[in-house]
């Protein structure tokens, strides 16, 4: 109830039920057993009803972002009133802007982001779109120019939420939102950091190619602005390289992908120390954990797993938990594409304990189980840990 934002009273009047029978439901008391009754719960809380019947489907939909937090983002996002005032309806009371709580809420948002927590992302962002975006609209001069920069962080969070979560169109329309917006605040580091989401959902909707070209154009936009760049810019600029690098390993585009990523880890090297300002993460570490990931896209396994044994685990474990994790699972396809499948589900399992929701909750980690699944011979069965793991994401073991 809560996560749909129902007092108990709501609730139990669209059941047509009494509070108190709610509260015997919720204490215990009273036993759900006939099927009509948990068909119209599910309803009221737009939930499929395996979730109330299945004690895996629960938990899973308790760590993830169901389709309910989904279509509350996708909404938030497509209100062309909070874009243009020829759709405002008369009488609209747009929110207070607090420019202090938006830039809290932000952070959090990041914050969230980088330790894999997808649920709290997914509950949080349809109303921080609206307020980010009533803010632009209310106030002037710097701090309208202060809300559009936190606007344009709102959009790449909405983005880099979205991919992860396989939902590619939800990602594209935030990512162009976010670098329509970043090009009207003229910053350059915003425009940096957009366009390399801009670059994700080209190869999410099957473009790479013109996620490579894209990445090409922009950096030479950027470059000249390289010489007398702040840590933030040539943070932005690193990652954007590193996108491009994985756009061009969905080409298998061998020579593209490292011209790319040496370049990145030239702009590391300027850097020094590895800094994760602006949530980038950027440094010589992250552009070595991208070499495997590339490689782990151009099916070449034992290329891939030997480049994961040059990865600092010292280094490594100063990444945030979502990058740790989401390169531990990409060491665990490159094992099994190279036929080691007792390798790839430790760093499977491993992955799940350093993020359990990078893992339980996105489409390519479950595909990757249902691989790591089937690869094992007739008459033989993975670790408890790991059928543990496949039912808690849906794989039938």
């Amino acid at each position: 109830m809560r996560r749909r934002g129902l007092t108990r009273q709501v609730f139990a009047d669209r059941l047509g039920k009494s509070i108190s029978w709610v509260d015997k439901i919720k204490n215990g008391d009273r036993q759900l057993d006939r099927l009509s009754v948990l068909r119209q719960i599910a309803h009221v809380l737009d939930i499929p009803l395996q979730v109330l019947i299945d004690p895996d489907e629960a938990d899973r939909r308790r760590h993830c972002p169901d389709g309910g937090d989904i279509a509350a983002i996708r909404s938030a996002l497509r209100r062309y009133d909070a874009i243009t005032n020829v759709f405002r309806p008369n009488g609209d009371v747009l929110p207070e802007p607090n420019l202090t709580q938006l830039e809290r809420l932000v952070r959090y948002g990041w914050m969230a982001f980088q330790v894999s927590n997808y649920q709290a992302i997914g509950q949080l962002l349809p109303d921080l779109i609206r307020e980010a975006q009533a803010a632009v609209w209310q106030l002037a001069d710097d701090d309208q120019r202060a809300a559009q920069a936190w606007l344009a962080w709102t959009y790449q969070l909405t983005a880099a939420t979205a991919f992860k979560l396989g939902d590619a169109q939800l990602g594209w329309v935030a990512a162009d939102r976010g670098i329509q917006l970043a090009e009207q605040t003229e910053n350059l580091t915003l425009v940096g950091s957009a366009a390399r989401w801009v670059a994700h959902a080209l190869i999410d909707t099957y473009r790479s190619g013109d996620a490579v070209t894209m990445v090409r154009s922009a950096a030479d936009r950027l470059t000249p602005h390289l010489r007398q760049a702040d840590t933030a810019f040539m943070s932005a600029y690193g990652m954007l390289l590193l996108k491009g690098s994985i756009a061009a390993a969905q080409l298998y585009q061998a020579a593209d992908v490292r011209d790319l990523q040496a370049e990145a880890l030239a702009v590391a090297g300027r850097l020094g120390t590895a800094s994760n300002v602006l949530w980038s993460s950027f440094g010589a570490t992250n552009v070595r954990v991208h070499q495997v990931s590339a490689l782990a896209d151009m099916q070449g396994g034992g290329r891939a797993t030997e480049a994961a044994a040059t990865v600092s685990q010292v280094e490594l474990m100063n990444l945030p938990k979502e990058r740790r994790a989401s390169h531990l699972v990409d060491v665990a396809r490159a094992y099994l594409q190279a036929g080691k499948r007792d390798d790839a589900a430790f760093n499977l399992l491993e992955a799940d304990q350093c993020a359990p929701d990078e893992v339980r909750c996105r489409q390519l980690t479950r595909q990757l189980i249902e691989g790591l699944v089937r690869s094992y011979p007739r008459g033989t069965r993975p670790s408890t840990a790991l059928i543990n793991l496949a039912r808690a994401v849906g794989v039938t073991v």
